[in-house]
This record gives C-alpha cells, structure tokens and sequence, in this order.
C-alpha cells in the first residue's frame, strides 16, 4: 500500500506533501490541522451525507486552497475528503496556528469563491432546466480546468455521469441522455474521464 510523502516543516521550508492518485491529503471528519495550498496536480472534493450517499463537490487545482472547519464535540474537523486526481500532486500544509496574514488573505478569497459557486448552482437549480444546468456545468469546467485545441476543448476529469449528475442536480439518467443527444449533434464526442467539446461558445 503506498502513502503520501511527506516533507518535514522548518522556519525556511514549508510542510509539503507528495501525492500519488487516488492518495487522500485528508479524510472528512479527520482532525483539522490547517489548510492545504496546491502547489502542483489536480484534487477532488467529495463528502459522505449522513445518509451513506457519495456527492463529488468540487475540483481544485494549482494555486487553490483545501479544507473546511466543522465544529464536533471532540474538537474541529474536516468537513470533506480531499483526493489527489494526479500522480505527484504536490500540496502544502498551512498550519491552522500559524497562518500568515497574506495567505489568511488568500484562504478567504478561495472561501469567498466557493460561497459564490455554491450559489451559482443554487440558481441554476432554481431557473434552469436539466439539460441546461448540465450544458453550462460542462461549459464551466472546460473554461477552468479544460485544454485548448483550435476550436476545440480537451476537459479530462475522473468524473462519472453519476458524479456529474450530482454536480447539477439532476439524475444519471439525465445526464446520459443529454451527453448521448450533443454526441449525436457532433457537439462534443466523450469517453471514461474525457470530454471533448467542439466549441465551447456553441455547446
């Protein structure tokens, strides 16, 4: 079984960790000792409800931010699980204590972003129909985490149509006729973990 590397925390260098896919940089509910900086790689964000059910939440990549307290009895905690997507994702411990004031600045703003996505969807959910969320939700991801070809857009992401489905609030059914429909179109053509979209501005 391999295990994330980590590289030990001085005054001059920061605690950095080496990440294969599929590694957690951290567990929901697990202790919270600060936030994480991605410093290379891809992470996903997923939480388990009370219920037992799976929801994907999110994508983060170089530059973002991870980790989100909630207060529990014995203390404060992960409120989500984080995964590398990548091999050698690199991310860096921010301890919770000790954080500076110019990256506290930046731990914000990914949390200002977050509330503003979170709303976003929520609005979509509200005045858009299921096809459209699902176009737009794709539209988004390409922007951010797609590769451009001429015209074209490569978005490549361990995502499921079930993951997808959760993403806009739709079911994997939906999804799957909505994605059969813009393959049959020649809109996008798609395979496991690949998207591609003929052009963004026309899907």
């Amino acid at each position: 079984m391999n295990y994330p590397l980590t590289l030990g925390q001085t005054k001059s260098f920061p605690s950095l960790t080496i990440l294969q896919k599929g590694e957690s940089v951290f567990l929901q509910n697990q202790e919270f000792k600060g936030y994480f900086l991605i410093r290379t790689g891809m992470v996903k964000i997923c939480r388990i409800h009370e219920s037992g059910a799976k929801a994907l939440l999110s994508f983060k990549i170089q530059g973002e931010f991870l980790g989100e307290i909630t207060e529990t009895p014995t203390g404060k905690r992960q409120s989500y699980t984080a995964v590398a997507t990548e091999d050698r994702t690199i991310v860096e411990l921010i301890p919770y204590s000790i954080g500076t004031p110019c990256k506290l600045q930046e731990i914000l703003k990914n949390l200002q972003e977050e509330i503003h996505q979170t709303r976003i969807r929520l609005e979509r959910y509200l005045y858009q129909d299921a096809e459209e969320r699902i176009k737009t939700t794709l539209k988004d991801l390409a922007t951010r985490l797609g590769k451009k070809y001429g015209s074209e857009t490569l978005l490549k992401l361990p995502m499921t149509h079930e993951d997808l489905a959760t993403l806009t609030y739709t079911s994997r059914q939906t999804v799957t006729t909505v994605l059969s429909a813009l393959k049959a179109q020649n809109k996008i053509t798609y395979s496991r973990g690949r998207i591609l979209i003929r052009n963004i501005d026309k899907l």
